[in-house]
């Protein structure tokens, strides 16, 4: 039998979830203050409102603390904006924190939420875009750090949008071609390979999926070349 409330307990639940309901209503609001903030360089203030925000998400997804909410946590349809702007604040959040040598594990941790919010979701290339342009104007203490995270966008990475496209997602030949993947990204040249593919295959794909006659071509003309490439040169490459 679950515990008994009294009355005062269940008037304390009723008032915390109005509470709770409210601040939900208001969280884009404060996660715009703090965006205000950080932009007239209020770093305190904005990691106070971005904190408030992800405490209030945390809370809504009833997980213990917000280093402990994932994707996982989310509707992938109904609320990839609200993923799309978790993944940001804890960018913004590692990047202030990167700026004292004190906070850098708190910096690791952001950084490792925002993988986590970025890898596999609709705009996992444009986090990653956006992390690789901070990088070239050097706007990190711990730009090694920043450059791991990266790459671990693409190294957690389940997609592969070409082949996907061509043979889905769990296909032998998918996994063929995500071996090669791993194997390209043990290497910064590598890295830059597999960047320039997931930017530019992003979009060509997208384009292929609103025609019919492009995704019928596509399939049969490149099916046989990846399927060739698959099982004639990747094991060369890949022993």
């Amino acid at each position: 039998m679950g515990k008994f409330k009294t009355g005062r307990e269940a008037r304390e639940e009723r008032e915390h979830m109005l509470i709770l309901k409210h601040k939900y209503e208001n969280r884009i609001t404060i996660a715009k203050f703090g965006k205000e903030s950080l932009d007239l360089r209020d770093y305190a203030n904005a990691l106070a409102k971005f904190t408030e925000y992800l405490q209030i998400m945390a809370e809504i997804k009833k997980t213990e603390g917000y280093y402990n909410l994932k994707p996982g946590h989310f509707n992938s349809k109904t609320e990839v904006t609200e993923m799309l702007m978790i993944s940001h604040i804890f960018f913004e959040m590692a990047r202030i924190y990167d700026a004292i040598p004190k906070f850098s594990g708190d910096s690791q941790k952001c950084l490792d939420q925002f993988v986590l919010f970025s890898a596999n979701q609709p705009y996992q290339v444009v986090n990653s875009e956006m992390i690789r342009k901070y990088l070239k104007k050097a706007a990190f203490k711990n730009a090694e750090t920043f450059r791991h995270a990266h790459a671990q966008i693409f190294v957690q990475s389940k997609k592969c949008f070409v082949v996907t496209f061509c043979y889905g997602a769990e296909h032998p030949v998918t996994q063929d071609y995500r071996a090669l993947k791993d194997l390209l990204l043990e290497t910064r040249g590598g890295q830059e390979l597999v960047r320039l593919y997931y930017l530019y295959s992003s979009t060509a794909v997208e384009r292929w999926e609103h025609s019919t006659a492009m995704k019928l071509s596509l399939r049969f003309f490149l099916r046989p070349v990846l399927l060739f490439v698959a099982k004639v040169v990747l094991p060369f490459i890949l022993r």
